[in-house]
């Protein structure tokens, strides 16, 4: 979907599109800058500006830099100063707003996606949700901010992110596709080792694959890692879990066949 030609993607490398062309913003301080657009619309003091181009170590002189990189940025994405491209970076009192439609940003239509699938069945909710992670090529800004940086404004996101994979599975097993998840549940598990949704999905994807167990085994990997990493067992609804695939119990089973779908593509977890 095309928003008068503008593509900007912060969810991985900065990368700039417009038209069907790539705009190349060589210098990492205006790729920085885009980051502005994670509140496109809204006015972004210069102070915290300068703490996402230099990380709480401005330079001297560093808001006589920042204005210069802010006349650089202006001249790629809207040279004439009018906005008619679609694009405007204005000074507003003492910071400066990046107008521009939120359709047009990856991080916009992400969370657009991910709130629309909450309101979708189960097969419905798990397409929304994979082409909302798709967005997604790497961490937020990569390339362009520091890890310090990058962490402070991208915490809520990455929470989204791991949030979304989970719903998304949780999704796909609803909809019977237990087998063709396996391979993606265990490297999310890997990755993600105390995530308590994501044991949980990949014990019952084993469990439903004929597997018990190595759902069980699942689960007392994921009691060793809990009282290694945490001091700590699992919550009371993994264990339940756990107790319910001892016994057999059968509310574990498929669901009827009328709540599931053919299987889709894969999802690709940077």
């Amino acid at each position: 979907m095309s928003y008068r030609g503008w593509e900007f993607r912060l969810l991985g490398p900065v990368e700039v599109w417009h038209g069907g062309g790539r705009i190349v913003l060589a210098r990492r301080a205006q790729r920085c800058l885009l980051g502005l657009l994670l509140e496109a619309g809204r006015v972004v003091p210069v102070s915290r500006l300068l703490e996402l181009l230099w990380d709480d170590d401005p330079p001297a002189h560093a808001r006589g830099i920042l204005h210069s990189h802010v006349a650089r940025l202006r001249g790629a994405l809207d040279p004439d100063r009018t906005g008619s491209r679609g694009f405007r970076l204005l000074l507003r009192g003492d910071g400066y707003v990046a107008e521009t439609d939120t359709g047009a940003v990856d991080v916009h239509r992400f969370r657009d996606l991910v709130g629309r699938a909450g309101l979708a069945g189960p097969g419905g909710r798990a397409r929304l949700l994979r082409d909302a992670l798709a967005h997604w090529r790497g961490p937020l800004l990569a390339g362009a901010a520091t890890d310090r940086v990058r962490d402070r404004l991208g915490a809520g996101l990455e929470e989204l992110r791991l949030s979304a994979i989970e719903s998304c599975v949780e999704a796909e097993l609803e909809c019977g596709r237990h087998r063709e998840l396996l391979p993606e549940l265990a490297d999310l598990v890997r990755q993600h080792p105390l995530r308590e949704r994501l044991i949980r999905a990949y014990m019952l994807a084993l469990y439903r694959d004929g597997r018990r167990p190595d759902a069980l085994a699942a689960y007392r990997r994921a009691r060793g890692d809990f009282a290694r990493e945490l001091g700590l067992d699992p919550t009371g609804d993994l264990g339940e879990v756990h107790d319910r695939m001892v016994h057999a119990d059968r509310s574990l089973d498929l669901p009827p066949a009328g709540m599931r779908r053919p299987p889709g593509p894969s999802v690709v977890w940077w």
